[in-house]
């Protein structure tokens, strides 16, 4: 759907909606209608009410097909109409509350008057947080994350995980949520997906992965354990998104790192797809296939397949969600497009024994979707992930103690040339670059 045919979608849209709107406050304009007895008057207003706003969302799809008639390609039905709904509870709802405010208060129903006022206001309130504040803000949430069945761990690193920046333009926002980022000097970077996006209807993307990758250089966007990265749902492939950078893309694969006590962790990357597996076995097989690890971290895009994981890994990384993106006072986000409860929407949480963490993210749906924010502001998260020390010890082998013997001599030269100049070294621990396996 190009950007023309939207606008025309929109004008059909807010023409037909203003007239029902009028439809409406004529029959509200009356003094004996405003002026009925509680029950009757609540009962008037629900079904007016309910019968114009089946009657928007009708006119919001219609108006879509309209004016896409010899256009029936990706028409992005439900996207569009949200949208165009969004404009009208941000429009002409408070073109209306204000009007029935005015209607009751000629009709000598101050109380009434005064509601209808009060919702209008409140209208104006949420519309300027979900669309003009929160969309801006940036949260860093810190969580730590417990060795499993141990009170002190082998080895301890922190992880900046950061997801769906989703952005159609790179800016002042995106910026700022890489360098707070940055400025909790973590030992490993892992990116889940959703980088870049088409604007409405205008093909952006690749404009903004270019600024993506040149942002990243620009800052030192990297870590001592390096950065990984998995595939999103929208936008290019993550190696497309990344070319030329020091971002390792797992796609289906898994990488190795060396920690300084000797340990290794490995890190798992799920396609877009297998990120909504359900068959355990499946995910078995990608883990047992990768080179052996003594501790193992699972990232993607999706955290569906989650409910399918063998128990056994140290972390799950995911995000997709937003976080519902949209969440109401006392009950939650109604949507976060995972078939997992909607407490695992956001945060960390032991699912089935598997530590689950979850970001909302750093940007919001973009596209024809309507890009709002509303009490989920966005985040980057910073976590403290304590390994445990049993299960490096299983993993030993006498090859492995051979190597760990190796790596910690060349730690502790590594520390004692670096005493001199400790002020000076970059931050981060003295970490040894990653080896890679498929």
């Amino acid at each position: 759907m190009t950007p023309e045919r939207y606008r025309l979608a929109m004008i059909l849209f807010h023409a037909t909606t203003l007239a029902i709107a009028g439809v409406f406050m004529t029959r509200w304009m009356n003094r004996a209608r405003c002026g009925r007895s509680a029950g009757r008057w609540l009962k008037a207003l629900t079904i007016d009410l309910g019968v114009a706003s089946v009657a928007t969302y009708g006119i919001a799809l219609l108006a879509t097909l309209a004016a896409n008639v010899d256009y029936g390609r990706r028409l992005y039905l439900g996207e569009i109409s949200g949208r165009l709904m969004g404009q009208a509870l941000f429009g002409e709802a408070i073109l209306l509350g204000i009007g029935l405010a005015l209607a009751h208060r000629r009709a000598v129903q101050p109380l009434r008057a005064a509601a209808f006022g009060l919702c209008a206001a409140g209208l104006v309130a949420v519309y300027l947080d979900a669309y003009r504040v929160e969309p801006r803000m940036l949260r860093v949430r810190n969580h730590v994350v417990g060795a499993r069945g141990e009170d002190s761990p082998s080895q301890a690193i922190r992880i900046l995980h950061v997801t769906d920046i989703q952005t159609p333009a790179i800016g002042a926002h995106e910026e700022r949520a890489l360098r707070a980022g940055l400025a909790y000097r973590p030992d490993l970077i892992v990116l889940t997906g959703d980088y870049v996006q088409d604007a409405l209807g205008r093909p952006t993307e690749e404009d903004a992965a270019r600024d993506l990758r040149a942002l990243m250089a620009r800052i030192g966007f990297d870590a001592p354990l390096g950065v990984f990265a998995t595939e999103g749902d929208v936008g290019p492939p993550c190696r497309e998104v990344f070319a030329a950078t020091s971002v390792r893309c797992l796609v289906d694969a898994s990488a190795v790192v060396d920690l300084p006590d000797g340990s290794t962790l490995g890190i798992t990357g799920l396609s877009n797809s297998r990120g909504r597996e359900r068959d355990p076995a499946w995910l078995g097989w990608l883990l047992s296939k990768g080179p052996g690890a003594d501790h193992r971290i699972v990232i993607s895009h999706s955290p569906d397949f989650v409910d399918a994981m063998p128990v056994g890994v140290d972390l799950v990384l995911a995000g997709h969600t937003h976080g519902g993106q949209v969440v109401l006072p006392f009950l939650g986000p109604p949507v976060t497009a995972s078939r997992l409860p909607r407490l695992f929407a956001g945060g960390l949480h032991d699912f089935r024994g598997i530590p689950l963490h979850v970001s909302r993210g750093v940007g919001m749906e973009r596209g024809f979707a309507p890009p709002v924010r509303f009490l989920c502001p966005p985040e980057i998260c910073v976590l403290d992930v304590r390994l445990s020390r049993t299960a490096a010890d299983q993993g030993s082998s006498r090859e492995d103690s051979t190597r760990r013997r190796n790596v910690r001599s060349s730690l502790r030269m590594n520390r004692s040339v670096s005493a001199i100049g400790k002020f000076a070294a970059p931050a981060g621990s003295a970490f040894s670059r990653a080896r890679y396996a498929s």
